[in-house]
């Protein structure tokens, strides 16, 4: 049988049991039962309150489960505020709670605060009318009023108390000229710390104009912590507040806790500052989100679905040597090609054929995954190049086709490695050099198919001797104008400000075809010498001849990422790759080690160099005529054959590194299906 005493008796040490008592007796009223009003409810259920009113006119839908404490499969469509009342009866059977099913307006705001001692705010980010009407009869009636927000992976908090700075006279509502406004200042004068600002890593989901917004579970939970203490403390007259116009905000991802004041609240001149800066972001994305919701979109096509997630196969400096040919839902040819005719580090083709490779791995990842079986084929004469690639080199097609999986099949859980496709990225900074586990090592040698194995290079005189190994090979590249003229194609130095393409993704944070600058690894002022270099090869030949123009570049982005990483590795043949088939299968081994590294939270690079010019010397591949980079490319192909003396080196056809690191911030992307389309 339920009692109250031994219900909350381990509540006993915090609170004595004449506070315990005490709060039984008061009355919280909370405005929303959904994300952080759940949280509240539950928490401040278990913490013995007696008497609750509580309100929302909406019902639990699939999109609230992963963070809504009344959302579960056995409470869809069903209203809110019943199945809340529900649960915090089945916590405490003896409370006393209010609901108001059709939500908080002037018909019944009165009676939803009558006796109240404490209302916490868990309206929705959006609703500010029902949050300004609320409030404004909070004041009236001495209430004291809670707010936390839930943003980023953390909580936001201010604390409103009678007699002192009130709601509106903290955000200044009045002074604005729309609700865009309105909700610009919300938001500033919610978090003025803005410790969430850098970590939101799909923007577009941030949406005033549908006035939707990203929320995690974490944050709803620190939200219900907090403001429970917060109820603790008034309640019982026992503690010291942080009151509006200070607050508080703690961020568990950036490890961080401000204690904020902004006298004069939103008319603080750092808070007009903010405000200026957040309404311009936000107007502009408005814009952009709604020249993108007019646009009409057709309904992807199976075989589209699948190619988007394996659209994101690596591809030499994101040149993405690939395009579709849709021929129904369900079949597609991809048509290859290669770059040799501009790009020196593929003069034979195969490193596109490479990144063919690990498109097509993706694409049978991606349509397992998605349900569905994968067939291929390749194409012979019959099939006709489309006009749009006619012109480029290299040219080789595929028939793909999937269909619906089998009752049986779907039984099958999709390959681990298909969460990973999107994931995968290029880790060019130095790592840390903690050494791979050997359950690390196996899981990586058991990623590849039959037919290849890996040679680890993990000891440091190891790594120093592949740190100058790509030192030197970096001089190769950098020493003659071949390679000029591709690095001055497809590195994106335009700022995020200047970039006007639509979907933000032309510039040197995120590219969708070149690598963006900020993705080097290196510092803006090496980032800013070599955007200044490659302005002309006369600039880079000076650099180079007197000035020792690639020592620091050579050092940052080759020696030093070498040296810190837990192991360089090769990927070796059984034989060596000979044909079209041969560079594809060894594709798609890569891309399956690539993904099984992403899986480990591991850090990947490449370092094809070595294995490239050491292929143009055994074929006799002619790729530049300077004498110089001729004869240091010959130094560095002994230095390379010594390192892995223990195999041929025509048989190894991947190179890299790998190292414990966080995920990278900025990264190549991809062109558009549209784009992609011939």
């Amino acid at each position: 049988m339920f009692n109250y005493t031994n219900a909350f008796s381990r509540n006993i040490g915090w609170v004595t049991d004449d506070e315990q008592q005490l709060l039984k007796s008061k009355k919280v009223a909370i405005a929303g039962a959904g994300g952080v009003g759940g949280e509240h409810l539950v928490t401040l259920a278990r913490l013995g309150i007696g008497s609750f009113s509580i309100s929302d006119f909406d019902e639990f839908e699939v999109h609230n489960f992963n963070r809504q404490a009344g959302a579960f499969m056995s409470t869809l469509h069903k209203p809110k505020c019943d199945v809340m009342r529900d649960i915090a009866l089945d916590i405490n059977p003896e409370l006393d709670i209010e609901t108001y099913p059709e939500g908080i307006d002037e018909t019944n705001v009165e009676a939803f605060l009558d006796g109240v001692d404490v209302y916490v705010d868990s309206l929705d980010f959006f609703a500010l009318n029902a949050r300004k009407l609320v409030f404004k009869k909070c004041q009236e009636k001495g209430i004291p009023i809670l707010t936390a927000a839930p943003l980023g992976m953390g909580c936001a908090f201010l604390c409103f108390m009678p007699g002192q700075m009130t709601f509106e006279e903290y955000f200044r509502f009045d002074d604005c000229e729309s609700e865009d406004e309105q909700l610009i200042k919300f938001l500033v004068g919610l978090s003025p710390a803005m410790l969430q600002r850098n970590y939101l890593v799909v923007p577009e989901k941030a949406d005033f104009e549908q006035k939707k917004g990203p929320s995690v579970p974490m944050a709803v939970k620190m939200c219900a912590g907090i403001a429970g203490t917060y109820v603790l403390k008034i309640l019982l007259n026992r503690g010291s507040l942080v009151v509006a116009p200070k607050g508080l905000q703690f961020d568990a991802f950036t490890n961080k806790f401000k204690k904020t004041w902004r006298p004069l609240g939103n008319r603080n001149p750092l808070q007009k500052i903010m405000f200026s800066i957040a309404k311009n972001i936000v107007i502009k994305k408005i814009a952009t989100q709604s020249n993108k919701q007019n646009a009409v979109k057709n309904e992807l096509k199976p075989i589209e679905q699948v190619f988007e997630l394996a659209k994101w196969a690596p591809s030499g400096d994101n040149t993405q040597v690939w395009r579709i040919e849709v021929k129904n839902d369900y079949t597609c040819i991809i048509h290859g090609f290669d770059t040799s005719d501009w790009v020196v580090y593929d003069k034979q083709g195969n490193a596109s054929k490479l990144a063919l490779g690990c498109l097509i791995e993706n694409f049978e990842l991606a349509a397992h995954g998605l349900g569905y079986e994968f067939s291929i084929s390749q194409c012979g004469d019959e099939v006709q190049t489309p006009h749009s690639i006619s012109e480029k080199p290299g040219a080789v097609a595929f028939k793909i086709t999937i269909q619906q999986q089998s009752s049986n099949d779907l039984l099958s859980k999709p390959d681990p490695l298909f969460h990973y496709i999107k994931l995968r990225t290029v880790q060019r900074k130095p790592m840390g050099t903690k050494k791979l586990s050997t359950n690390e090592k196996q899981l990586l040698e058991q990623s590849l198919p039959a037919g290849f194995k890996v040679i680890w290079k993990e000891q440091f005189s190891e790594r120093l001797s592949i740190a100058n190994l790509l030192y030197g090979n970096a001089y190769t590249r950098l020493s003659m104008k071949e390679g000029y003229d591709v690095h001055s194609k497809i590195i994106e130095f335009k700022s995020v400000k200047d970039d006007c393409s639509a979907e933000k993704n032309m510039n040197n944070q995120f590219s969708k075809d070149k690598l963006p600058a900020k993705s080097l690894g290196v510092d803006p002022i090496t980032v800013a010498l070599s955007q200044w270099s490659m302005q002309s090869w006369g600039r880079m030949r000076f650099l180079t001849k007197y000035m020792g123009g690639t020592i620091l570049p050579r050092i940052l982005m080759d020696w030093l990422p070498a040296i810190k990483s837990s192991s360089l590795f090769a990927i070796v043949a059984e034989r060596e790759p000979q044909n079209v088939e041969d560079y594809i299968a060894s594709g798609r081994a890569v891309q399956r080690f690539w993904l099984q590294a992403a899986a480990l939270n591991l850090g990947f690079q490449p370092a094809q160099t070595p294995v490239i010019f050491s292929e143009y010397l055994r074929k006799g591949v002619k790729y530049t005529d300077n004498k110089v980079t001729t004869e240091n490319a010959q130094k560095m192909e002994l230095k390379f054959s010594q390192i892995f003396n223990e195999v041929n080196t025509s048989k190894i056809v991947f190179m890299g590194r790998l190292g414990r690191s966080e995920a990278v911030k900025y990264r190549s992307v991809r062109l558009s299906l549209e784009e992609l389309k011939c």
